[in-house]
């Protein structure tokens, strides 16, 4: 098997612990009727290609603010090291000619929320609220991170102070080694040299031209840990305008997806164009049986005897769930 390239990158621990916060015994996927009868027969959930969810817009969103907050960063730290240009090259980098540059970026998401009653998902996700709410247990779902994925299954992130925490937390384990290597070298070779500073210049040119391989190799692992790191979790930064959704993602980047099946890409029509989506099971590798379904809520829009073909199809699935009604008092003109 090709040996990933991210299997041997830890990445940063703030990102790290935000991919691997516990997941809530119940998340719910909104639907239609249509959808929710596939994903129980089927035990797979469609994840769709980015550039045909609601808000396409987030995914710039990390650019935008990634690039922002690099012209917030310090020019010069330590021994001189140039620490926003570094910083500003190995971003444009990652967005301009890496992963997440636009015309290569291949994710596909699945979308899950910690509210599974809630008006607002009912209108925009489940058929103007004729559709269904499934909670799942989806605690088996996220891949061991032993095989070097950049998969991840987290909660989104909203609060502006909190995404701009961790994009400096990211720069910074981006930043860190090679400012240490670069006030290393500067040291030692200040040794050598005249502490004279109308010659700074030329010591820093003649150390770089000197260790010119051992930087190349650093600076390549630090561009490979801050695309790693951008990569999963520029997917969960979204508008505080959606706040409400409590939303949870599975993100599938798919030149770098590693697990242990194969997802085929696939494509099913809709009105105005044909849309990728990969078939993701909702089951883990070891696991019969039917999928681990242990709630669902029907769309204040449904017919009024839906959970009696509901229930009856259930039952056949193997799955010991009773559909119960939406509290929310709505209905669709």
């Amino acid at each position: 098997m090709m040996k990933n390239q991210f299997e041997e990158i830890v990445g940063c621990d703030a990102v790290n612990d935000h991919i691997n916060k516990p997941i809530p015994e119940k998340l719910w996927h909104y639907t239609s009727y249509a959808a929710f009868q596939g994903i129980i027969t089927s035990k797979k959930i469609w994840a769709t290609e980015y550039r045909f969810l609601n808000d396409r817009e987030e995914f710039l969103h990390a650019k935008n603010l990634a690039q922002e907050l690099v012209n917030e960063e310090t020019e010069f730290a330590g021994e001189q090291f140039p620490a926003r240009e570094i910083l500003r090259q190995g971003v444009d980098a990652a967005f301009s000619i890496g992963y997440l540059h636009e015309e290569r970026l291949r994710i596909m998401v699945a979308s899950f929320s910690e509210e599974g009653d809630q008006l607002g998902q009912w209108r925009g996700y489940a058929g103007n609220s004729a559709g269904v709410s499934i909670g799942f247990d989806l605690r088996s779902t996220r891949p061991p991170s032993n095989i070097g994925t950049a998969v991840t299954f987290a909660p989104c992130i909203y609060q502006e102070d909190s995404k701009r925490a961790l994009l400096k937390e990211i720069f910074a384990h981006y930043r860190n080694e090679l400012q240490e290597w670069w006030d290393r070298t500067m040291n030692e070779a200040a040794k050598k040299q005249s502490q004279d500073s109308g010659i700074a210049l030329q010591r820093v040119k003649a150390a770089i031209s000197e260790h010119k391989d051992e930087l190349r190799q650093i600076a390549d692992r630090r561009h490979r840990s801050l695309q790693f790191d951008l990569l999963r979790i520029a997917p969960l930064l979204k508008s505080e305008s959606f706040s409400e959704e409590k939303e949870w993602r599975l993100v599938l980047p798919m030149e770098t997806i590693r697990l242990p099946t194969n997802h085929p890409l696939e494509f099913r029509p809709i009105r105005d164009a044909v849309v990728p989506y990969v078939a993701y099971p909702l089951r883990s590798p070891n696991q019969e049986g039917p999928i681990f379904c242990n709630d669902l809520i029907l769309g204040p829009g449904s017919h009024p005897s839906a959970d009696v073909g509901v229930n009856m199809f259930l039952q056949r699935e193997g799955i010991r769930v009773l559909a119960r009604q939406s509290k929310v008092p709505y209905r669709p003109k």
